[in-house]
């Protein structure tokens, strides 16, 4: 048509390397975008020529771009406020040491509380490992610490501490039964709760504790976005427990406040959005737009390793008679999978001991039985950390379950854990190698914030170099090389979100997510993966974030 503007890309990124992932042309130097698609790939002066007088350049100085990275397993909706608003007593973050400093850090923040109103905090999983007291505080701690206000510490997701405030505002007394898929410690004296909650039991307390309002989870979401954006993170699978972060995500969309792709995990089981709640909405797998769109439901069998609470067939070390928590019984769990599958709505069953994966193999078995369906893509969240045996190998590949192992864990606590279920369960842990060799389909989840920070360039790191945080090589034999690495967040988590015609690699026509780096990790130590610069993360074409 006369006098209409021809199709100029919006932008254009030159003199780079460009590493694709793609087959046939791994590395170019150029992409140009328009409308938040790549329109042409490949030399810089043949892609700088395609650009018209309102084009935007932007001179790469050749640095590295990858695809954008995904994390398929975070807890954002939940954490991002907390990190922003919580006391922190994480000792990934500083010198939290002892029960010493964790009371004077809550004591400090009580003296700036009104009376009455809670004091809650946050502290990292299996710290008492790692605290020279060799326990959590406990409920008389907290009472000399903070007298006067009701006082919650979450140490990781599995574990709770609460003061006398605390616990007798939410009713709990020598007298409260432990709740099905949870444990209330009790003094083995007197019986009176030390304030030691594990898995649901924990629910008795944070639920009486007042919960953020609209705007403030909001906010915590665009907080943790922004974190995750500073570290060439593009997409994010998140677990959602509640309608609230449901609509703030909506909302955010809406604003145009949502600088990330966000797939949403619903939890219909220990959530306030019940299965049958969800499951009559409709909802099916994939519903939404490139922004923001309904990933599956999400669901616990077992507890959590860093509670010590994964249910294993053999007990810790510490507690011969004990073997972990069962959150949702077989049949429970044999119900809820078939129902969502058969309503297309894809299941990610969180199992972390191996009983645990034996009923999540079980239960997908019996569902794709009763209604076969090629491309399911159900999941096992935190399988393939450990315990892999040749059968659920065997079974993960035959039924075409997606595996979604967590490397962080091992690269921050994996001593501890190994200190409570033994040298021999930890064996070839995250057998990354071997499982993809094998044919499991896998991809990479950080199981962040709170934790610690959603970061696939630390955990690729770890993949590459085996070396953890703690200061060991663990399971060197199960290095990846650094492109199955990154494939493990980038195509194979585009496959996991149903997601590979438009993400993993950079082509013509996928979304314009993209990560530019300070090195190319291809040409630098293993070592120095996870501490790799991101110079600017690109969302849909645009910038997202810029050093």
């Amino acid at each position: 048509m006369a006098g209409s503007r021809l199709p100029y890309p919006d932008t254009v990124f030159f003199n780079g390397k460009v590493r694709t992932f793609a087959p046939g042309t791994p590395v170019a130097q150029a992409v140009a975008c328009s409308g938040g698609r790549i329109v042409a790939v490949g030399a810089s002066d043949d892609v700088r020529r395609l650009g018209g007088a309102d084009t935007r350049e932007v001179d790469l100085r050749g640095l590295t771009v990858i695809p954008g990275l995904t994390d398929a397993h975070v807890h954002l909706a939940d954490k991002g406020l907390a990190d922003m608003q919580l006391v922190d007593v994480r000792d990934f973050y500083g010198p939290v040491n002892n029960i010493d400093t964790v009371l004077t850090r809550l004591s400090k923040k009580a003296a700036e509380t009104p009376t009455g109103d809670w004091v809650v905090a946050q502290g990292s999983p299996m710290q008492d490992f790692r605290m020279k007291d060799k326990r959590f505080p406990d409920r008389v701690d907290l009472d000399a610490a903070v007298p006067e206000h009701p006082t919650s510490v979450s140490f990781g997701a599995h574990v709770t501490v609460a003061n006398s405030r605390g616990l007798g505002l939410a009713g709990i007394d020598r007298e409260t039964p432990d709740p099905a898929g949870g444990a209330i410690e009790r003094d083995s004296d007197t019986g009176e709760p030390t304030g030691i909650l594990h898995e649901r039991a924990q629910h008795i307390v944070t639920g009486v504790i007042p919960e953020f309002d609209a705007t403030a989870r909001k906010l915590g979401i665009a907080f943790a976005v922004q974190q995750a954006l500073e570290r060439g993170v593009t997409t994010i699978h998140d677990i959602v427990k509640d309608p609230s972060a449901v609509r703030a995500y909506q909302e955010l969309r809406a604003e145009g406040g949502l600088h990330m792709r966000s797939s949403l995990l619903l939890r219909v089981i220990e959530s306030e959005m019940s299965t049958d709640s969800v499951l009559e909405t409709g909802l099916q797998t994939g519903f939404g737009d490139e922004w923001l769109r309904v990933g599956g439901a999400k669901m616990s069998i077992d507890g959590g390793i860093t509670g010590r609470n994964a249910l294993f067939y053999e007990p810790y070390l510490d507690t011969p008679d004990y073997s972990g928590l069962i959150r949702i019984q077989q049949d429970e769990l044999d119900d809820t999978v078939l129902r969502c599958h058969t309503a297309g709505l894809r299941c990610c069953v969180h199992a972390i001991g191996d009983r645990a994966f034996d009923m999540s193999l079980e239960a997908y078995e019996k569902a794709l039985a009763e209604l076969p369906r090629e491309d399911h893509r159900h999941r096992i969240e935190h399988m393939g950390n450990w315990l892999m045996t040749p059968e659920r190998i065997e079974r993960l590949v035959r039924n075409g379950i997606v595996a979604i192992p967590n490397i962080s864990l091992g690269y921050f606590v994996g001593d501890s854990i190994r200190a409570a279920i033994g040298a021999k369960r930890m064996e070839r842990a995250f057998p990354l190698k071997t499982l993809l060799e094998a044919g499991v389909k896998m991809a990479g989840g950080s199981d962040a914030p709170g934790y610690w920070p959603v970061d696939p360039l630390r955990d690729i790191g770890a993949y590459v170099s085996r070396r953890m945080l703690w200061d060991e090589t663990l399971a060197p034999e199960e290095a990846l090389s650094v492109q199955d690495a990154f494939e493990l967040h980038t195509t194979h988590a585009s496959f996991a979100g149903f997601e590979e015609d438009i993400k993993g690699t950079l082509e013509v026509g996928k979304l314009a997510d993209m990560a530019v780096l300070a090195d190319d990790p291809f040409e630098i130590p293993a070592e120095r993966i996870k501490d790799l610069k991101v110079e600017m993360t690109v969302v849909g074409g645009e910038i997202k974030y810029q050093a």
